[in-house]
């Protein structure tokens, strides 16, 4: 079955929001296209916070041609000034005729006021087409919007078998592998460990290489991301590279902590996407609790029998619940990434 024309449209909006990745974070992907007899004359995206919205890089690149076109963008247009002015006050001043958008925005300041606005303007408005893409595009800002809490990634390195860890070797996965969780940590604001992870690897949790900016991660900048240690004991070595390096002022250590209190305070902070790497017991921790949104696995061709360590066993968690499950393959290694359904 042929898809509607309004459809079509809106599928080549998305095709432009993929490709914002991480850049545009905190503020969602967005893609944007204006299309005027049957084609064309503008499309954008938004590529990073700061810059024009998607909306408004597709009118800039229309010119004169966005009187009368009709507008196809994956989000409600906002309504409101932050860094960049209201998106709805262009549009209206372009002279569109019609604005067909995919998802309403669960930010309060601008849910629901572009009908509103935009119709009073004399343009028809029309929402919900595509709406579960155009959402799931944006299911980790809508989780830090509504919650008020970051996107949860755990990421785990493991042997056919199930080990995470094999004696007589400091990594797991081989070098593709390493290098995708690069472009991980790049996508992310923190990246969390446990205590133990840091006494026996001694890491850094930079973000090492420049990467092409993706609709799976993007280079942020420059920035690196906060560096996490979770701890009961509060034992660390006062040596360890976190404590002494460059970025020592990026390290944070929580004693004690629920997990609710950490991601609630890493929330204040500005994070929106958090990436947990290390540890049996944290992971463990975090899954019990509820608070994992989503898992990367990279399984490496080895096979270690009993000399390996691996995950606790988690009682009922057999069936982790896992959803929209995808495989790719990372040098050597199989890479599993799925969704946890809904932390809570």
């Amino acid at each position: 079955m042929s898809l509607g024309l309004d459809e079509k449209w809106m599928r080549r909006a998305l095709e432009l929001a993929g490709r914002a990745g991480e850049r545009a974070r905190p503020n969602p992907r967005v893609g944007a296209i204006l299309v005027k007899g049957g084609r064309i004359v503008g499309a954008g995206y938004h590529r990073r916070a700061g810059l024009p919205h998607a909306e408004i890089d597709a009118i800039q690149k229309a010119g004169v041609k966005a009187k009368g076109a009709t507008l196809f963008v994956t989000l409600e247009p906002c309504s409101t000034h932050g860094r960049t002015p209201p998106c709805t006050d262009r549009i209206v001043e372009s002279g569109i005729r019609r604005v067909i958008y995919g998802s309403g925005d669960v930010d309060r300041r601008n849910a629901g006021r572009a009908n509103r606005i935009l119709q009073r303007a004399g343009i028809r408005v029309r929402r919900g087409v595509l709406e579960e893409e155009c959402d799931r595009v944006n299911e980790d800002y809508r989780h830090w919007t509504r919650k008020k809490k970051p996107w949860v990634i755990l990421k785990l390195g493991m042997t056919l078998d199930g080990y995470l860890a094999v004696p007589g070797r400091r990594w797991v996965t081989g070098r593709q592998s390493r290098k995708a969780v690069q472009r991980l940590r790049a996508g992310c604001d923190a990246v969390l460990v446990g205590a133990e992870t840091v006494r026996r690897d001694n890491p850094r949790l930079t973000v090492r290489g420049t990467f092409r900016h993706s609709a799976e991660c993007g280079n942020v900048g420059g920035v690196q991301p906060w560096r996490v240690v979770v701890t009961r004991s509060g034992k660390l070595p006062k040596g360890a590279n976190l404590f002494r390096d460059r970025y020592r002022d990026r390290t944070l250590v929580y004693r004690r902590k629920k997990w609710s209190e950490i991601l609630k305070d890493l929330y204040r902070r500005g994070v929106s996407r958090l990436l947990v790497e290390g540890g049996a017991e944290v992971a463990v921790g975090l899954i019990k609790a509820g608070k994992v949104n989503e898992v990367v696995i990279y399984l490496a061709p080895i096979l270690v029998g009993e000399r390996g360590k691996g995950l606790p066993q988690i009682e009922g968690g057999e069936d982790w619940g896992w959803s929209e499950t995808i495989t790719s393959k990372e040098g050597y290694s199989l890479c599993l990434r799925g969704k946890l359904g809904e932390a809570k």
